[in-house]
C-alpha cells in the first residue's frame, strides 16, 4: 500500500487514492516501457507534472498497457519519476533512526533538530539524483526538485501540527529554514568534492551550528556522510531511480 505522502503524489497525477489499479501499475511499470515518446518541458523554478504529448499508437495493446499510457506511467515519465521522488523521500522521513542521532550527537529532541538530520539524507539523495542528469529537462534534474518539493510539504505539514496556534511564527520559521537550507545545500557541496577535513568544516558549521568541540563526533558523522554517499553512487539507475531501493546504512556498524 501506498503511505500518505505516496497518495498525495499519486493524486497530483490524476490517480484516484482509492483506485484498483494503482498497485497493480506500480508493480508493472517495469514490464515493456514504450518507446519513442515524448514529454511537455518543465522548469526547475516551478515543479509541475507534465503531460504526455505524443505516444505511439500499437497494435493489440493489453489491459496493463492501455492504462500505463493512459496514464503516462512508463519507467522514465514524468509521473514515475514524481513518485519514486516521494519513496526517495519517505526512505528518510520513514527509515532513519533519528533517536540515535540525537543520542549519539548530543541533540535535543526538537524540530529544528529533525530538520537538520533530514536535511543531510536529503541532500545526499540530491547529490545522487543529479548524478542521473543535472540539466534542465534531464531526469536527475526533476528527480531533485522533486524530491525537494516533497520535503517541504512535510516540513510545512509537521510544523503546522507544531505551531497551530501560531501559523505566522510557522510562516516565518520555514522561511528561515529555507534559506538555511540553501547555503546547506552549497556548503555541502563544495565540501563532498574536497577531503574529510573540508566535510567536517562544513558539518561542523551546519549540523552542529559550530558548538561542537568533540572531534570523535565530527569523524563519526564525516564517515557516516563517506560510506552513505559510496552506497548511493554504487546503486544502478533502475534500483534508485526507476524502484527506489535505498537502505541507510546505520550511524554506527554493530
Amino acid at each position: 500500500m501506498f503511505s500518505s505522502l505516496s497518495r498525495r503524489i499519486l493524486l497530483s497525477s490524476g490517480i484516484s487514492q482509492n483506485s484498483q489499479i494503482t498497485s497493480i501499475l506500480f508493480k508493472t511499470l517495469e514490464q515493456n516501457p514504450h518507446q519513442n515518446f515524448t514529454v511537455k518541458k518543465y522548469s526547475s523554478n516551478s515543479i509541475t507534472t507534465p503531460t504526455t504529448a505524443t505516444i505511439p499508437k500499437l497494435e493489440n495493446e493489453g489491459f496493463l498497457q492501455k492504462l500505463k499510457k493512459k496514464f503516462g506511467w512508463h519507467d522514465n515519465s514524468k509521473s514515475r519519476l514524481r513518485v519514486s521522488s516521494c519513496i526517495l523521500y519517505e526512505t528518510v522521513a520513514d527509515s532513519i533512526n533519528y533517536a540515535a542521532f540525537f543520542v549519539e550527537f548530543n541533540l535535543p529532541d526538537t524540530f529544528n533538530s529533525w530538520f537538520l538530520v533530514t536535511e543531510l539524507h536529503v541532500w545526499m539523495l540530491l547529490v545522487r539524483a543529479m548524478a542521473e542528469g543535472s540539466e534542465q529537462n534531464e531526469d536527475g534534474r526533476f528527480v531533485r526538485n522533486c524530491i525537494v518539493e516533497t520535503m517541504w510539504n512535510d516540513v510545512n505539514t509537521r510544523a503546522n501540527k507544531l505551531g497551530a496556534d501560531n501559523p505566522s511564527g510557522v510562516r516565518k520559521q520555514i522561511h528561515i529554514l529555507s534559506e538555511q537550507f540553501q547555503a546547506a545545500l552549497i556548503g555541502y557541496d563544495e565540501a563532498i568534492c574536497s577531503n574529510d577535513m573540508v566535510l567536517a568544516s562544513a558539518i561542523w558549521r551546519r549540523f552542529f551550528a559550530q558548538e561542537c568541540d568533540d572531534y570523535t563526533k565530527l569523524e563519526l558523522l564525516v564517515g557516516y556522510v563517506r560510506k552513505q554517499i559510496s552506497m548511493l553512487d554504487k546503486m544502478t539507475r533502475q534500483d534508485f531511480l526507476i524502484r527506489p531501493k535505498v537502505k541507510w546504512l546505520p550511524l554506527r556498524e554493530k
